[in-house]
């Protein structure tokens, strides 16, 4: 790899937080994506030459420019929590970390505008500071930064209630900055969004985001467990239909909850569970709702010391991953009027090879069992074999096992991301390699490839 540029890139940005060695730059080059058997081996030596933390929008435009005119690619980057190597360099360049622009802009009433490097976890404290909280967010609240969850991400704890990132309302607008000599800056709303979530970064890069913010509540962690899976899912989908307010609901089959270390006192081994948050109006019903449902354990706790969302959506797969590394997991939807005929289908076909996780969510305004599947792994070939029969089935997948966007399950807006690209990216050098329709230009290529 050529990296004369860097002397350039310290000398250009004295002031600049920058990391150029070796061993930090991989470390920070990479993300989640060994939950993937497949894009282990095929992303373990990838990074990034240096990354550049820069800490605000007259940074991030002189530092774009400055990569353009040399033709340097750009990754941007969040808090690194995604699973598909989403911001794992493919060809060298410059690591984009966002997190030193974290600021709240504004927020007036239930909407609120931020800066793309501010930490989930940090908003949702400060919002409930003024009686509001995040409509829903990932698993990985903590550590996932605004930015990166748009880019990366699709649901989370309570899109039960709100939907996806891509259903109206949720994300209202988006500062896009160009990748070109001279970076335009974009204000981006209605349709033109969906060219710019779930994009890993490829169209533009996500400077602050104008978001929809839910009341306040005060949630109330509940479980129930069950001696059949089968109870375990008629209790969750009736939680999931019902009028109570709820953030999540989580379904997860035996031996899963054996591995959620700090539930210990709460689980029962050897059962299925069912993790929920609902307001606490709603906790009565729904443990009512768990004993018609033949529950053999049921509890719930109002206090905040063991934070549900670290058991719950991907976490799961982390928890199980700890106790088993050798294993993977299969993200898809089912179908809402015949899932229980497709687990059959699946439990038929491939016995305890899945371990089955659903989360139950609204996608398009419907309310659809989503899963993270838990899968024993052997070999890729018998992966992708199980990939193949839920889609026989009539089940959506969204592979974990690919960095490109068309092979993940997002066909449907890919065409908008990559025309967007060609617009704002002329010499595709943002996060090149990620689509089949923007593999890097030959011309380009050689300027940063050695």
């Amino acid at each position: 790899m050529q990296t004369g540029w860097i002397k350039e890139l310290e000398e250009a940005f004295p002031d600049m937080r920058m990391l150029t060695k070796e061993t930090q730059v991989q470390k920070q080059s990479k993300d989640y994506f060994w939950y993937s058997p497949v894009l282990k081996e095929e992303l373990e030596g990838a990074s990034a030459d240096c990354v550049c933390f820069p800490a605000s929008t007259e940074e991030v435009t002189r530092l774009l420019a400055f990569a353009a005119d040399r033709r340097i690619p750009v990754v941007p980057k969040g808090g690194g929590s995604g699973n598909y190597g989403q911001i794992v360099p493919l060809y060298g360049g410059i690591l984009l970390d966002m997190t030193k622009m974290n600021q709240i802009l504004s927020i007036d009433g239930d909407i609120g505008r931020f800066q793309a490097g501010i930490r989930l976890g940090k908003l949702e404290r400060e919002l409930r500071k003024q009686d509001l909280e995040l409509r829903f967010f990932p698993s990985t609240l903590m550590t996932s930064t605004l930015g990166g969850f748009i880019a990366g991400g699709t649901g989370g704890i309570g899109s039960i209630t709100y939907g996806t990132l891509w259903d109206e309302g949720n994300v209202l607008g988006l500062t896009i900055l160009t990748m070109e000599k001279t970076p335009r800056v974009l204000h981006i709303r209605g349709g033109e969004l969906k060219a710019y979530i779930h994009h890993y970064g490829i169209s533009g890069i996500i400077l602050d985001v104008e978001l929809a913010l839910a009341p306040k509540t005060d949630w109330v962690d509940g479980w129930a467990q069950f001696d059949s899976f089968a109870d375990a899912t008629g209790f969750a989908e009736h939680l999931a239909r019902s009028d109570i307010k709820k953030r999540v609901v989580s379904v997860v089959e035996a031996p899963v909850p054996a591995v959620f270390t700090g539930w210990e006192e709460r689980l029962v081994p050897g059962k299925a569970a069912v993790l929920y948050q609902t307001s606490p109006g709603g906790l009565e019903e729904a443990a009512h709702a768990a004993a018609v449902h033949q529950a053999v354990h049921t509890g719930s706790d109002a206090s905040s010391s063991i934070r549900l969302s670290d058991f719950v959506w991907n976490h799961v797969t982390l928890w199980w991953l700890k106790k088993h590394p050798g294993d993977t997991y299969i993200q898809a939807r089912f179908t809402p009027h015949s899932y229980r005929q497709q687990i059959r289908a699946l439990q038929k076909a491939f016995g305890e090879e899945i371990v089955f996780h659903l989360e139950w969510i609204r996608a398009g305004g419907m309310l659809v069992p989503s899963s993270q599947l838990i899968v024993r792994y052997t070999t890729t070939a018998r992966l992708y074999a199980m990939m193949d029969a839920m889609r026989d089935i009539g089940m959506r997948v969204s592979s974990p096992h690919t960095y490109l966007l068309e092979e993940g399950g997002k066909d449907e807006w890919v065409e908008k991301i990559c025309q967007a690209k060609q617009q704002n990216d002329p010499d595709n050098l943002l996060n090149p390699g990620k689509t089949k329709g923007t593999q890097p230009k030959e011309e380009a290529a050689c300027l940063y490839s050695g």
